[in-house]
């Protein structure tokens, strides 16, 4: 953002972090170490000062050493200089889990990955001799590790006829993030990524505070960053095999249908998230105190008026994409009953032209929303990001450049192994112009 601080607008945060960790949280979990930009070491949300700065032109080394007894040491490298232990570890069975520990079910859950977390930067990755990498005394290339026979080649997916895209439909504040969240975390083993703006929101955040802290006046405006980054990384996910869950509204069907174009060898599934009304009100509530916005009711009533449940395409006369359509809540038969009460109430006080009358009026509070899908959630570019005409170029919103990594999305981790003597990862850092 333009009133961002100039030294917090291009960073980047360099580590580990085990192979079930959040991809997006380096160094804000307990499983994962970072290096930052910043010049401070973070684990478990906790930053220090460590070390110095880093920026353009500046190499990062991040070397492991696994041996080390009793504990693990982790530290960092400046163009070739050592700052020092930055954290000492268990890696074992009451710590990490990486040494001395029997692999998991699945074998990458107990091995560490190299992450790398940017924002707004592209990075040069150097794992090997090859590679240009010139190690420290007493270290191996990460690439090593393979040819010992101590690496694990993390998840693949060879091929998108292997993969699958979920796509969430519901009104705001229905619950579709967290029916998400929980489904990914369920299902480790599909390594779901998941796609919407609260994951754009999220990277923005300060660690520790709540969004409506965080974001103030500023919402309108980082909703609409926020929208064009989905919009982004929905055209990155398109390119690249692997299993995804798209969380907006997607109560629009042509929007529906533009956004799932391009995923033509995917397995398509659409989950539908209609709550009870009481329960409905119970959720805007609870959004509405995390969030401190609600959508503008003439937003919501918009996709009330086009809301138009998903058709799987072996249902007769269905236009839609989706090999299957899942409701995990309200079924099909009792969602459409209520939808349809729903816009009946919206067209009778629409030709009222009385806001008091809408199932969704405006209010101040959820306690004064009245209607069965009122919903409390973020302003913002609700509509913007759900109409049919979306156009990214409405958002005054660059897409950023990544470089070599152009099929890549802006948090990675590219491999992950088990216990071996050390690891290390080199970052060349380079500004954008975002």
């Amino acid at each position: 953002m333009e009133d961002t601080p100039a030294d917090q607008q291009h960073v980047s945060r360099v580590g580990i972090s085990r192979g079930d960790d959040t991809v997006g949280n380096l160094g804000e979990t307990e499983h994962s170490f970072g290096f930052g930009g910043t010049g401070k070491f973070s684990t478990g949300g906790k930053f220090s000062d460590y070390g110095s700065k880093f920026g353009v032109g500046d190499t990062i080394v991040c070397a492991v050493n696994l041996e080390s007894r009793p504990l693990a040491e982790l530290l960092f490298l400046k163009n070739g200089t050592q700052l020092g232990v930055a954290k000492r570890f268990d890696s074992g069975p009451k710590g990490l889990g990486v040494t001395d520990t029997p692999l998991k079910k699945l074998s990458w859950e107990s091995a560490i990955f190299p992450h790398v977390l940017l924002k707004n930067v592209v990075v040069q990755m150097q794992f090997s001799i090859e590679d240009g990498l010139v190690p420290p005394e007493g270290y191996k290339p990460w690439s090593d590790a393979l040819q010992d026979g101590n690496g694990i080649i993390g998840p693949q997916f060879s091929s998108k006829k292997d993969c699958e895209v979920i796509m969430m439909i519901g009104l705001p504040a229905a619950g579709k993030t967290t029916w998400a969240e929980k489904w990914a975390k369920d299902h480790p083993d599909k390594r779901y990524m998941v796609l919407g703006t609260n994951l754009a929101l999220e990277q923005m955040k300060v660690p520790g505070l709540l969004r409506k802290q965080n974001y103030g006046e500023r919402f309108d405006r980082l909703m609409d960053r926020a929208t064009g980054i989905f919009n982004t990384l929905l055209d990155r996910a398109t390119k690249v095999a692997r299993n995804y869950i798209l969380d907006q509204t997607n109560v629009y069907k042509s929007a529906r249908k533009r956004k799932l174009r391009a995923f033509v060898d995917y397995r398509k599934i659409a989950v539908v998230i209609f709550p009870p009304p009481e329960e409905n009100k119970v959720r805007s509530a609870k959004r509405f105190k995390e969030m401190g916005k609600e959508v503008p009711a003439d937003a919501v009533n918009e996709m009330l008026a086009n809301y138009v449940l998903p058709t799987s395409k072996d249902m007769p006369g269905s236009d839609e994409f989706f090999d299957e359509v899942l409701f995990p809540e309200l079924k099909r038969a009792e969602a459409q009953k209520i939808l349809e009460m729903d816009k009946s109430q919206l067209k009778v006080s629409s030709k009222s032209k009385s806001r008091d009358n809408s199932p969704h009026p405006r209010a101040g509070s959820v306690a004064s929303v009245t209607g069965p899908r009122a919903s409390a959630a973020p302003s913002g570019s609700w509509r913007g990001s759900e109409e049919p005409s979306m156009d990214r170029n409405m958002y005054n919103y660059n897409s950023p450049q990544v470089g070599q990594f152009e099929d890549e999305f802006p948090f990675f981790r590219v491999m992950c192994l088990p216990p071996c003597t050390c690891i290390y990862l080199v970052v060349d850092v380079e500004n954008l112009k975002v």
